[in-house]
């Protein structure tokens, strides 16, 4: 079975300003993640970032756009970059800082997706 924990893990560290990571059903359950603060509890953020996600998912559909890819939520805190992995589970980046590289948790995102998907979907 593959370790999606040190997938996540290993993803997250390469990523600027990346806090958190996690893989996540749309059912708001998570498969991993990995914080950069052990306290930290992700359940709710998971959750709450799959009520976006589906519903981002719906307005996508209703109004013609195509299947929801990615959501990229930025606060004045924060930045949450959000990718779809099929039609079941996504991943997300959060990201702080001046520093934040956005544009390769987005990369990170399509590349999982390639390599869990199989494992995902199996």
């Amino acid at each position: 079975m593959m370790d999606f924990d040190s997938i996540l893990k290993d993803s997250g560290e390469k990523i600027t300003g990346c806090v958190a990571v996690s893989l996540v059903g749309t059912d708001g359950i998570a498969l991993a993640s990995y914080t950069k603060y052990p306290q930290a509890d992700l359940s709710l953020a998971d959750a709450e970032l799959a009520t976006l996600a589906i519903t981002a998912e719906k307005i996508s559909k209703e109004i013609g756009a195509g299947e929801m890819a990615e959501i990229i939520l930025i606060t004045g805190k924060m930045t949450i970059v959000t990718g779809m992995i099929g039609k079941d589970y996504y991943i997300y980046y959060a990201l702080t800082g001046k520093e934040q590289n956005v544009g390769l948790a987005r990369y990170e995102i399509k590349r999982l997706a390639t390599e869990l998907s199989p494992v995902l979907y199996s």
